[in-house]
């Protein structure tokens, strides 16, 4: 399982396109809207450029690991599900790996966005809050590579990509990783409440804060980690049988 991790680690690190779009991006929107924003107002006991650097932090994370987690659709396509079938390596250690790969492709975006957050407004935390943050955000994302490998298995290439992008998009706007909920109105906000984004997001708002997760915050990850890893086996073996 090992050597099959740092295959699709070396395959993921020759991909400059992902890097592209779930790092600089996330940082050149950080670097242009937090300037605006920085005005010393509070936001859950976060200074807007503090808050503005964990959501769009998410924003990457959550961008990086639903792309790796699809892209399991074109593998299908190519037959490269199937060689793997005929290898020594049990097919959950292949799923298991391909999972921890897309949540690995989490940290680059969480770190730039880090880094462009203490240098541009020189947000200051601990070693030991940034590890907290850095640990806490990867750890957050298990729910978004089940949907991201759901996805993959459950769809073919022309389909997943639409659905990805629709999925990712929804699930950052709606969970308030762009705009604080906030400003939502009373309903969009109790939904807010109730995504993964938005408890993901907490997590890392928290960890700035220096507060320990919400046992609801850490309830909602869990419900929809569960739910996602259901339909993400039941992907995964109904792709086994076509193919």
């Amino acid at each position: 399982m090992y050597a099959y991790l740092r295959f699709e680690l070396r395959r993921l690190a020759r991909d400059p396109r992902l890097m592209l779009f779930t790092v600089l991006g996330p940082v050149a929107t950080y670097v242009m809207f937090s300037s605006m924003g920085a005005d010393g107002d509070r936001f859950d006991g976060l200074d807007d450029a503090a808050a503005l650097m964990v959501g769009l932090a998410g924003y990457g994370a959550v961008a990086a690991v639903l792309i790796v987690g699809a892209s399991v659709a074109q593998e299908r396509a190519a037959g490269w599900l199937r060689q793997l079938r005929v290898t020594p390596l049990p097919s959950g250690r292949a799923v298991v790996a391909k999972a921890v790969v897309s949540m690995l492709s989490a940290l680059p975006a969480v770190a730039a966005v880090g880094v462009a957050g203490r240098i541009q407004h020189h947000v200051e935390l601990s070693v030991s809050r940034w590890a907290a943050l850095l640990a806490l955000m990867w750890l957050g994302t298990v729910p978004f590579a089940l949907l991201g490998l759901a996805i993959g298995y459950g769809l073919t290439p022309h389909l997943a990509q639409p659905v990805t992008f629709v999925a990712f998009l929804g699930l950052s706007v709606l969970g308030g990783l762009l705009v604080p909920v906030t400003y939502f109105p009373a309903a969009l906000q109790h939904l807010a409440h109730a995504l993964p984004t938005y408890r993901f997001a907490e997590l890392g708002w928290r960890s700035v804060a220096g507060m320990a997760p919400t046992a609801a915050g850490l309830g909602v990850l869990t419900a929809w980690t569960v739910a996602f890893a259901a339909v993400a086996v039941l992907a995964y073996r109904r792709s086994t049988a076509r193919g």
